[in-house]
Protein backbone atom coordinates (compact mmCIF):
# COMPACT_ATOMS: atom_id res chain seq x y z
CA UNK A 1 0.00 0.00 0.00
CA UNK A 2 1.56 3.34 -1.00
CA UNK A 3 2.25 5.83 1.73
CA UNK A 4 0.16 8.97 1.87
CA UNK A 5 2.38 12.00 1.20
CA UNK A 6 2.77 14.36 4.11
CA UNK A 7 1.39 17.88 3.73
CA UNK A 8 4.80 19.29 4.68
CA UNK A 9 6.47 17.43 1.82
CA UNK A 10 4.56 19.45 -0.80
CA UNK A 11 6.50 22.70 -0.85
CA UNK A 12 5.37 23.96 -4.27
CA UNK A 13 2.87 26.79 -4.14
CA UNK A 14 2.97 28.11 -7.66
CA UNK A 15 -0.35 29.96 -8.12
CA UNK A 16 0.35 32.49 -5.36
CA UNK A 17 3.77 33.70 -6.52
CA UNK A 18 2.71 33.61 -10.18
CA UNK A 19 -0.32 35.81 -9.45
CA UNK A 20 1.79 38.18 -7.36
CA UNK A 21 4.34 38.48 -10.18
CA UNK A 22 1.50 39.11 -12.65
CA UNK A 23 0.28 41.86 -10.32
CA UNK A 24 3.68 43.53 -10.38
CA UNK A 25 3.75 43.35 -14.18
CA UNK A 26 0.23 44.81 -14.25
CA UNK A 27 1.45 47.72 -12.12
CA UNK A 28 4.14 48.39 -14.72
CA UNK A 29 1.50 48.24 -17.45
CA UNK A 30 -0.67 50.64 -15.45
CA UNK A 31 2.18 53.14 -15.21
CA UNK A 32 2.84 52.79 -18.93
CA UNK A 33 -0.84 53.39 -19.73
CA UNK A 34 -0.84 56.47 -17.48
CA UNK A 35 2.21 57.76 -19.36
CA UNK A 36 0.45 57.35 -22.69
CA UNK A 37 -2.68 59.06 -21.33
CA UNK A 38 -5.13 56.22 -21.95
CA UNK A 39 -7.76 56.23 -19.18
CA UNK A 40 -9.43 53.00 -20.36
CA UNK A 41 -6.24 50.95 -20.30
CA UNK A 42 -5.17 52.62 -17.06
CA UNK A 43 -8.36 51.51 -15.35
CA UNK A 44 -8.20 47.97 -16.71
CA UNK A 45 -4.57 47.52 -15.74
CA UNK A 46 -5.17 49.00 -12.28
CA UNK A 47 -8.03 46.58 -11.63
CA UNK A 48 -5.95 43.65 -12.92
CA UNK A 49 -3.00 44.59 -10.72
CA UNK A 50 -5.12 44.91 -7.60
CA UNK A 51 -6.86 41.59 -8.19
CA UNK A 52 -3.68 39.69 -9.04
CA UNK A 53 -1.79 41.05 -6.05
CA UNK A 54 -4.67 40.49 -3.65
CA UNK A 55 -5.30 36.89 -4.68
CA UNK A 56 -1.61 36.07 -5.10
CA UNK A 57 -0.67 37.30 -1.64
CA UNK A 58 -3.81 35.71 -0.20
CA UNK A 59 -2.90 32.32 -1.67
CA UNK A 60 0.64 32.60 -0.31
CA UNK A 61 -0.70 33.37 3.18
CA UNK A 62 -3.15 30.46 3.04
CA UNK A 63 -0.39 28.09 1.90
CA UNK A 64 1.95 29.32 4.65
CA UNK A 65 -0.72 28.69 7.28
CA UNK A 66 -1.43 25.23 5.86
CA UNK A 67 2.22 24.20 5.95
CA UNK A 68 2.67 25.67 9.44
CA UNK A 69 -0.36 23.75 10.75
CA UNK A 70 0.87 20.52 9.14
CA UNK A 71 4.28 20.92 10.77
CA UNK A 72 2.60 21.54 14.11
CA UNK A 73 0.48 18.40 13.70
CA UNK A 74 3.56 16.36 12.79
CA UNK A 75 5.52 17.59 15.79
CA UNK A 76 2.54 16.90 18.06
CA UNK A 77 2.26 13.33 16.72
CA UNK A 78 5.97 12.68 17.20
CA UNK A 79 5.85 14.03 20.73
CA UNK A 80 3.04 11.67 21.77
CA UNK A 81 4.45 8.53 20.17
Amino acid sequence: MPAVPNACDDTRNLPGPILAAAGIVAIALTLTAVGYGSPTWTGLCAIASVLCLRFGIGLMIIEHRRVKAAKWRDSARQGRG
